[in-house]
């Protein structure tokens, strides 16, 4: 994805000499604040302010932009293409000289069904320059509730046409790959029961969605002949990923558990997100929800990064890639936003970035994947040991003559696996399993868990929780100053509520108790 990105960005930002080149600063602006100055009163407009940049820089306004170039330059020669590279960009009319002064107009934008567009095959807003002329100035109109700050490129019939199956290809591929995290994200769903994960889904379809409609195909290929729904299905979707995206990093975080002053923050952000919902459909300017959803993102990025690197540091290193992926994709989307806010100009990296690092979130669900496999192995262990167990205790006649331990010294054993256990401490690690600690002993998996149960009566599993409980009364102790949660990590616990379970039916008391009360008396 990041070699495709740097081929992208060095296509768009590269001129292919005079068949692509950036004309912004060819052109000349006048700005209309009354929306109803007539084209005949344009023409006759004396003063027009040049354009400096390789860019527009109006941002969001409610005036109407008139840009005045001359039909004599290169860039504007009959058979070059203008394209506005913006796709949401409202509305655009071209008004070119022909005889007896006389305009020709085209129209384009995506308040129009794409059929209607003097060029429906271009992904951007565009105008062909026709053949013939008789004037000095063209002039073209723009109207747009969205940003008006973007480039506009002359482009050749072929340049166009070479941008146009580029950027449909990698638009498929994204997508392709974005539809793989869907998939998984289901999957975890109803295979694991992860209900967290089918909000990761719907974040998925819905950034898909947004960035496809903003950057990709959407308006060619979903909704050609919806101009309304096209104005708006932008700004929906990336607000629809609000709650969806804070609803998964919730549960995903524990912030309820772990820090429930972020957690409101996130959930009072997803209600805001939802209730602009509406109020997108039903309002003429989408300038207001724009700003709200950008600025919610803006404060809420730092307090989801603090709060994973927050639980990282104490222990939870399960969600190292969600540091990664969502860390690298956050700080990215900070240029988008920027942008959006009118404070960084515009630019092809600056914009795709984030849609180019977005799927790296698949290497976060295959990591999950992965440790949820793992997992799975050690419940696999201990159900393993308990059908043995049970075999065992079922006929303990038939367990003395076909015992796994007749040729084994069982105290030389025992004595092996206590020294291992207080010498290497592998109990520390979440992921020890009753495989590993026979290969440590040198025994089988059957041996060692008839071992456990016939001298100690214990499973694995206890075994291991006892080593836990005593190294976590000790933490609990010495380092007043460390969270439950950090002690719960740091003994092999893989969650806080697992050491609480374990460590009441342990002492009889909840770990805060026993910090400040200490052992209970024996006597």
């Amino acid at each position: 994805m990041f070699i495709l990105f740097l081929v992208m960005t060095g296509t768009s930002c590269t001129p292919d000499g005079a068949e692509n080149q950036n004309v912004t600063n060819h052109f000349e602006f006048f700005q209309d604040p009354s929306m109803e100055i007539p084209f005949d009163q344009i023409q006759k407009q004396q003063v027009w302010n040049s354009i400096s940049k390789n860019q527009l820089s109006f941002n969001f306004t409610n005036d109407v932009i008139w840009l005045r170039g001359k039909t004599n330059e290169e860039g504007f020669s009959h058979g070059k293409i203008l394209s506005l590279e913006w796709k949401a960009l409202d509305f655009a009319r071209l008004y070119y000289p022909e005889q007896n002064k006389e305009f020709i107009t085209f129209e384009t934008g995506d308040t129009i069904p794409k059929s209607k567009w003097i060029l429906p095959e271009a992904l951007y807003p565009s105008f062909p320059i026709p053949k013939q002329k008789s004037g000095d100035y063209f002039y073209i109109r723009i109207q747009s509730k969205s940003l008006i700050s973007f480039p506009i490129r002359s482009l050749s019939e072929r340049s166009l046409n070479k941008r146009i199956i580029f950027e449909t290809a990698i638009t498929w591929l994204i997508i392709g790959v974005c539809g793989v995290m869907f998939v998984f994200a289901l999957f975890y769903f109803f295979a694991f029961g992860l209900s967290e994960f089918f909000f990761y889904a719907g974040y998925v379809i819905c950034t898909v969605l947004w960035y496809n409609g903003q950057y990709g195909n959407a308006y060619d290929v979903l909704w050609p002949e919806s101009p309304w729904w096209q104005n708006k299905a932008i700004l929906v979707f990336s607000t629809l990923g609000i709650p969806f995206s804070y609803q998964f990093v919730r549960m995903f975080l524990n912030t309820k558990e772990n820090n429930p002053r972020i957690d409101k923050i996130l959930l009072i952000m997803g209600i805001i997100a939802m209730f602009c919902i509406p109020a997108i459909f039903t309002s003429y300017t989408t300038k207001i929800f724009s700003r709200i959803a950008t600025y919610i993102y803006l404060i809420s990025i730092p307090l989801i990064l603090g709060t994973a690197l927050q639980n990282y540091f104490k222990g939870e290193k399960r969600i190292l890639f969600f540091l990664i992926s969502w860390g690298s994709y956050f700080i990215v989307s900070y240029n988008t936003m920027f942008y959006f806010l009118g404070i960084l100009p515009y630019s092809t990296p600056l914009l795709y970035s984030a849609v180019f690092i977005f799927p790296i979130d698949l290497f976060f669900l295959l990591f999950n994947l992965l440790q949820k496999y793992e997992k799975l192995e050690g419940e696999r262990n201990e159900i393993l040991h308990r059908i043995l167990t049970l075999n065992i205790d079922s006929n303990k006649n038939e367990r003395y003559l076909k015992s796994k331990l007749n040729s084994i010294n069982t105290e030389e054993s025992l004595a092996k696996l206590e020294f291992w256990m207080l010498e290497t401490k592998p109990y520390l690690d979440e992921k020890i399993d009753l495989e590993i600690a026979s290969m440590a002993i040198g025994l089988t998996v059957q041996q060692t868990s008839e071992l456990l149960n016939s001298k100690l009566g214990v499973s694995f599993r206890s075994y291991l929780n006892s080593f836990r409980i005593s190294e976590a009364k000790k933490l609990l102790k010495e380092n007043p100053e460390t969270s439950i949660l950090s002690v719960a990590y740091a003994t092999g616990f893989g969650s806080k509520t697992a050491f609480n379970v374990e460590f009441k039916k342990t002492t009889g008391m909840s770990p805060v108790q026993y910090r400040q009360i200490g052992e209970p008396n024996k006597d």
